[in-house]
C-alpha cells in the first residue's frame, strides 16, 4: 500500500467528531470570590511590600485552590500529608529545600516544578538568604493531615472536628504514573532540544500540563478557542508571554509569573506571543476533560 493509501486508511479509521447540544451561559460566566481574569505578579508583590511572609490566594473554586506563597529566610512549613490528592508547586524565587517522604531532600530554585503523591509527608524550607516565592496547587477538597510526631504542634482542628490518630493505607508512589518528584524547567530549556512539554501531574483530580512553543503571528480575532462545561481552567505563565482572548473581555497579554483564570462556560483562547519561546502551565481538575469548540451555524 502506498503512503496515500495508508493515510486514507488512517483517516477512514478515525472516529468522527462528536457534535452535541451543550448548555452554555447566555451571558459570560461571572468571576466570583478571589478570582480575577488576569492576576499580575507585579501587583501581587506590590500589595505585600514590607511583609516577610504572606499567602495570596488566586484560585478557590470547587475543584482547585492555588496561591502565591512567600516564605521568609529560615522559615519552614509544617510537615503535611494530603489524604487523597496529589499536590504541586512551582518555585519562582529563592531557594526552597523540599523534603518528600524518605527521599533525600533537594533544593528547588526558580523554575522547579514539584509534585507530591498523596499520603506522603512533605516539608518546604527556605534555605536561602532572602525570601522565597512559590505557587502552590491543591485540590479544593484536600484534607490536610499531620504526621504522628507533630502531636505537640497540631493546629486547631477544623470546626466540628477533633484530631484522631488513625492508621492510613499505603502512600501513593511516583512509579504508579511513571512520574517524578520534580522537573527543573529552565535546565530543561537550556539542555534539551525542544525544552519541556506535557503533563507534570496527571492525576484523577489534578492536571498540571506544560505547553511550550513559539508564536506564529497573532491568531485571528475570529479564533475564539473553546470552553469547558464542568470546570474552570487557569494558567501560570512560566516563560515569555502568552496572549489571551476570553469571552466578554478584550485581547490581552500575560507575562511570566502571571496567572490567568477562566470560569466554565466562557470561550477562551491562549496563544504563544512574541519572538521567543513561551510557556504556559495549564491547570485544571480534569485530565481528560471535554473541550467544546464552536461550529458554524
Amino acid at each position: 500500500m502506498g503512503l496515500g493509501g495508508i493515510a486514507m486508511a488512517q483517516s477512514a479509521d478515525a472516529p468522527p467528531p462528536v457534535l452535541a447540544w451543550t448548555p452554555k451561559p447566555v451571558e459570560p460566566a461571572p468571576y466570583t470570590g478571589v478570582h480575577q481574569m488576569h492576576t499580575r505578579l507585579s501587583e501581587v508583590l506590590a500589595s505585600h511590600e514590607g511583609e516577610d511572609s504572606w499567602h495570596h490566594q488566586v484560585v478557590d473554586d470547587k475543584h482547585l485552590r492555588a496561591a502565591y506563597v512567600q516564605m521568609a529566610a529560615g522559615e519552614t512549613s509544617p510537615t503535611l500529608l494530603l489524604a487523597d490528592h496529589r499536590t504541586s508547586f512551582i518555585v519562582w524565587d529563592g531557594e526552597v529545600e523540599v523534603t518528600i517522604g524518605d527521599q533525600d531532600p533537594f533544593v528547588a530554585t526558580k523554575g522547579f516544578m514539584v509534585q507530591v503523591p498523596f499520603r506522603t509527608p512533605f516539608t518546604l524550607a527556605n534555605v536561602g538568604d532572602g525570601p522565597s516565592l512559590h505557587f502552590e496547587i491543591f485540590n479544593a477538597n484536600a484534607t490536610l493531615l499531620y504526621p504522628e510526631a507533630a502531636e505537640a504542634d497540631l493546629p486547631e482542628a477544623p470546626e466540628g472536628h477533633e484530631w484522631y490518630l488513625s492508621r492510613l493505607d499505603k502512600p501513593d508512589t511516583y512509579e504508579r504514573q511513571d512520574s517524578k518528584p520534580y522537573l527543573d524547567f529552565f535546565w530543561e530549556v537550556e539542555n534539551t532540544e525542544k525544552g519541556p512539554n506535557g503533563p507534570l501531574t496527571r492525576d484523577d483530580r489534578s492536571f498540571v500540563n506544560i505547553i511550550r512553543g513559539t508564536a506564529n503571528g497573532v491568531p485571528s480575532p475570529t479564533n475564539i478557542g473553546h470552553f469547558h462545561v464542568d470546570y474552570a481552567e487557569f494558567w501560570f505563565v512560566m516563560e515569555g508571554q502568552i496572549s489571551y482572548l476570553i469571552e466578554g473581555a478584550d485581547f490581552f497579554v500575560a507575562d511570566a509569573g502571571d496567572v490567568v483564570y477562566v470560569p466554565p462556560g466562557r470561550f477562551h483562547r491562549a496563544a504563544f506571543h512574541g519572538d521567543t519561546p513561551s510557556t504556559r502551565i495549564a491547570i485544571n481538575g480534569y485530565p481528560f476533560g471535554s473541550h467544546h469548540w464552536p461550529t458554524p451555524h
